[in-house]
């Protein structure tokens, strides 16, 4: 059984075709404040160690739900929904069920994996899809989501393809539209050191060693990245990391990108703001990883060792620039074991900061900002402890907020009456949950583990995380020969510096393609014209820059060009549906095939018609894909 969280020792386990056009959408700004939220419990159950209720494979059902874990992995699909993979239990044992919760039913399906525990890996062929793979019972993986949709993991300790636990460093990717699972990159087998090669050259040899507790995510040119953990370095001695690697899924070859070759290393700090070749955090397991617009990345907290060498609880907050290859020492501190300062609740401050703590959330906000939500660490006083304080850090401002939650440790839980927000609600303390931001800007937190050696299944949802004062735009876009022509109109600027032109061609990560300078105040008309559009399809978006640094994003839109000119399709975005008009008849009587963000089939439709209907009242919100049989791809929003 898993023991109780000692509180003063650190515990060591654990877009249609010509013209689209969207009026009266509400484009959000973000404000330079949090507003007092609320948090809402949303799923599961409110008492500890609960068993899981697995249902039909591949069936929602209101009664389906995961049981208590923590150190699963968790991420949001293209659709808004949510995903959970792995983790272990009160009894510490492992699992590797995957599941699926859709926001808008409330409703969990089990995916994939099985729903019993500690089982062997099914590797199959390196580099093959099949049925039958399946990754082994693991925790403290790390994993991501590509531009295609597809999941993928790597690492954490569990029960490797011989049946064995350890540290593993398998890489697998998991294909929501076949639902198959391919191991991809590493070894079948557990305690393997890491094959380092020379620091910034790929090759086909190279592998990061087995590890868990580690950082990972994926950047905008679509390759992954894993930094520290617990686990192997390159002579097989076991420790704390510091190593950065980069895995291109093109190639399929890792490259040592940064850090040391060896375990327990020394942080150097050096100037705190300034990048510095020799800077490098120290070895660490228990961090929690992001990577922003720009494409920096940026870790914080852990478990390992200070400027000093000495091992330890952190709170310090590292940004690694990819293109310089420098890492700069941006906030927290330097030493090991500090207690958070909380200063007033909802008040930014320079003096304020986070605790040391691992086993902790970061995730990114759509204005830039980063959100810490719990772990095991470190108060405003009184020794160390689980944790429920979510903090926001504003990188424009440097400054941390202590946004809710307490500020001592071991808080129990206030859950209320399911699916009612209420000011009294929080969630309790604890470490090794699993959090994401939906595109609503709301936090969600699903399970972990408190300081009596309890598991929990709770979902719960922190609402609106900034104030969001509404203005008006007008947003039109219009395909002309090779062009893509955009123009939107403002009513109510106030305090606007500029507009960021982004497109991307599967709606995912995107990329600036020009910028527009604001008037600042009133009601105005821009545009922007893309010259590099012909017979593709692409996602447009603005973000707006405030004057004080501020940064939201304007709903999308996709342009689709035909060069043929035989289909239009609209209105697109839809709310209950949309036509396809044939401007001559060569599609009549074939069949069109509608598939969802991740490649999904979901309907067949007959073309009977020059003009035909397909019902999307029946999908969710999102992203979809109308395939036509003359091989034309248009992609489709529902709103």
């Amino acid at each position: 059984m898993k023991l109780p969280v000692p509180t003063n020792y650190k515990f060591s386990k654990r877009s249609v075709y010509r013209t689209i056009s969207f009026l009266l959408l509400f484009l959000s700004f973000i404000a330079s404040h949090a507003q007092t939220s609320q948090w809402t419990w949303v799923s599961g159950d409110n008492t500890a160690n609960q068993s899981g209720v697995y249902g039909t494979k591949g069936t929602a059902a209101a009664t389906n739900k995961p049981g208590d874990r923590d150190s699963e992995s968790g991420w949001k699909d293209a659709s808004g929904n949510f995903w959970i993979f792995g983790g272990w239990d009160i009894n510490s044992d492992n699992y590797n069920d995957l599941w699926k919760y859709n926001t808008s039913t409330g409703q969990w399906t089990w995916v994939s994996g099985d729903n019993t525990i500690n089982q062997s890996g099914v590797y199959g062929t390196k580099g093959t899809a099949a049925a039958t793979n399946k990754p082994g019972a693991r925790r403290n993986q790390a994993a991501w989501v590509d531009a295609s949709g597809n999941f993928w993991i790597f690492g954490g300790y569990g029960t490797d393809g011989a049946g064995n636990t350890g540290y593993l460093n398998d890489l697998w990717k998991y294909n929501t539209g076949t639902g198959q699972w391919t191991w991809m990159s590493g070894d079948n087998t557990r305690n393997n050191g890491g094959t380092y090669g020379t620091k910034g050259t790929a090759a086909a040899a190279n592998k990061p060693g087995g590890r868990y507790r580690l950082a990972g995510w994926a950047d905008a040119s679509g390759n992954f990245w894993i930094i520290g953990g617990s686990g192997y370095d390159g002579s097989g001695n076991n420790g704390s990391l510091n190593d950065l690697w980069k895995y291109n899924p093109t190639t399929g070859q890792w490259t040592w990108v940064s850090g040391d070759n060896t375990r327990n290393s020394s942080g150097t700090y050096g100037t705190k703001g300034t990048a510095a070749a020799t800077n490098e955090p120290g070895g660490r397991y228990g961090l929690s990883g992001v990577v922003d617009a720009s494409g920096n990345f940026w870790i914080f907290g852990g478990n390992g060792y200070d400027g000093s060498g000495n091992n330890g609880v952190l709170n310090d907050l590292w940004k690694y620039n990819p293109t310089t290859g420098q890492w700069t020492w941006v906030s927290g501190d330097n030493t090991r074991n500090n207690n958070g300062s909380y200063g007033t609740q909802g008040t930014a401050a320079t003096g304020n900061k986070p605790g040391g703590r691992y086993g902790l959330n970061m995730v990114l906000d759509a204005s830039g900002n980063f959100w810490v939500f719990a772990g095991l660490g470190y108060p405003a006083s009184g020794g160390t402890g689980v944790l429920n304080d979510l903090w926001k850090y504003d990188p424009s401002a440097g400054q941390w907020t202590w946004v809710s939650g307490d500020n001592t440790r071991n808080s129990n839980g206030t859950y209320g009456t399911k699916g009612t927000a209420a000011a009294t609600n929080k969630p309790g303390g604890r470490f090794n949950a699993a959090s994401w931001i939906d595109a609503s800007g709301n936090l969600w937190s699903f399970a972990g583990y408190d300081n009596n050696g309890n598991n929990f299944n709770d979902l719960w949802k922190f609402n609106s995380l900034t104030v969001l004062p509404v203005r008006l735009i007008t947003l039109q876009g219009n395909h002309r020969n090779s062009d893509n022509v955009l123009v939107f109109t403002t009513t109510g600027e106030d305090n606007t510096d500029r507009f960021n032109i982004e497109r991307s061609a599967k709606g995912i990560n995107y990329s600036v393609m020009g910028t527009v300078t604001a008037v600042g105040s009133g009601n105005n008309r821009y545009s922007f014209t893309d010259h590099d559009a012909a017979n593709n399809s692409f996602y447009y978006r603005i973000q707006v820059i405030d004057k004080d640094g501020h940064t939201s994003y304007s709903p999308v839109i996709t342009l689709n060009s035909d060069p043929d000119g035989k289909v239009t399709v609209y209105p697109n975005p839809a709310t209950t549906g949309v036509y396809v008009k044939l401007n001559d008849n060569s599609l009549l009587n074939t069949t069109a095939r509608l598939y969802t963000a991740t490649g999904q089939l979901i309907a067949s439709i007959t073309i009977t018609s020059s003009v035909q209907y397909i019902n999307l009242q029946q999908y969710a919100k999102g992203l979809f894909t109308l395939r036509l049989n003359n091989g034309k791809a248009i992609n489709v929003i529902k709103e």
